[in-house]
């Protein structure tokens, strides 16, 4: 006996052939274009600061104190 998981109006069954194909992903990004990057940065305690899409674009994985990052 068969199931149907969805029934979405308009879907179509595709075959394993061509869902090997697929490749890409969908990704949010509201402003539309590119996330300015520049914007992205790291605070003393090594959390991402900036525009929320900058948790999902970059990372901070040295934890320093502000007195160790300033230059002599």
């Amino acid at each position: 006996m068969k199931k149907t998981i969805l029934n979405i109006q308009g879907a179509t069954k595709i075959s394993k052939a061509a869902q090997s194909e697929i490749n890409g992903g969908a990704r949010w990004n509201p402003g539309g274009g590119n996330n300015d990057l520049s914007k992205c940065g790291c605070d003393c305690a090594g959390r991402v600061t900036g525009p929320f899409y900058c948790h999902l674009e970059i990372a901070c994985p040295q934890v320093y104190t502000c007195d160790d990052a300033q230059t002599m």
